[in-house]
């Protein structure tokens, strides 16, 4: 099995566990789950953060983001197949529904004033709703700093 392969195997499994469960996947698990020795997932988890496939945390090297999945609570909630998932921003709050397909709402505030707003989908698409997804920063430079972003 060549590296590209494997590190997309690890990947796909890894998303399949995120999903599954509504929670980032441990390297152990990724591991048993694939039958594989640790040090192959975790060299491969490095990898795909080196080619910004995934963001690992800092010190753990464990999952942050598997966009648009994060690992830990965000102001961008999404409600779907009776789970709770987070993205780290609205726009990967809407991946998470795209890449479910399903019904699901987004909940979400207001950047300014805090308001809570919200967003209903039906299969994948959202219904009608007022308001205005803003992004500060240039998609371009989102990866100068994708924590922050």
């Amino acid at each position: 099995m060549n590296g590209f392969s494997f590190d997309n195997d690890v990947r796909l499994q890894l998303y399949r566990q995120f999903v599954a469960s509504g929670e980032p996947p441990t390297s152990e698990n990724l591991a048993a789950g694939m039958g594989r020795p640790l040090a192959e997932v975790r060299a491969a988890l490095e990898r795909l953060a080196a080619g910004k496939a995934i963001v690992l945390q800092p010190e753990s090297r464990e999952i942050l983001m598997a966009n648009p999945l994060s690992a830990v609570p965000t102001p961008f909630r999404v409600r779907s197949q009776g789970r709770w998932f987070f993205g780290s921003c609205v726009w990967d709050a809407m991946g998470i529904v795209a890449m479910l397909g399903d019904e699901a709402v987004l909940d979400a505030s207001c950047g300014c004033c805090g308001e809570a707003m919200g967003l209903t989908f039906r299969a994948g698409e959202p219904l009608p709703a007022e308001g205005v997804v803003h992004f500060a920063i240039a998609a371009r430079r989102w990866w100068e700093n994708i924590v922050f972003t």
